[in-house]
């Protein structure tokens, strides 16, 4: 399975995860020559009536991801009743490990 596959399924997996606690749900299109993140940096956005999250899947660490891009997430701006999440596969554990930005 290359990353492009593993990526889509992993995002998959988030958006069945967030479908059965009644998020509405964006994902970022992918489109060739385009960004192909949610404001550059989220792959789904959920929204409830209460909040939105702005979810990062991955299945790297946090840590291990450009200085860019930890930048770019840290610096989006969290309006209230948000969270920016990033979510990280564990493929031992079958599961995401969340952590809030």
């Amino acid at each position: 399975m290359n990353r492009t596959q593993k990526g889509k399924l992993y995002e998959k997996k988030a958006q069945d995860i967030l479908a059965g606690q009644k998020y509405w749900i964006e994902k970022a299109r992918r489109m060739r020559f385009q960004a192909q993140d949610l404001f550059g940096c989220w792959d789904l956005m959920a929204v409830s009536k209460k909040e939105i999250r702005f979810i990062q899947v991955s299945s790297e660490p946090f840590g291990s991801r450009s200085r860019a891009d930890k930048e770019h997430m840290l610096a989006f701006p969290k309006p209230p009743g948000s969270t920016k999440e990033y979510w990280r596969w564990n493929e031992k554990k079958k599961e995401f490990e969340i952590a809030i930005i």
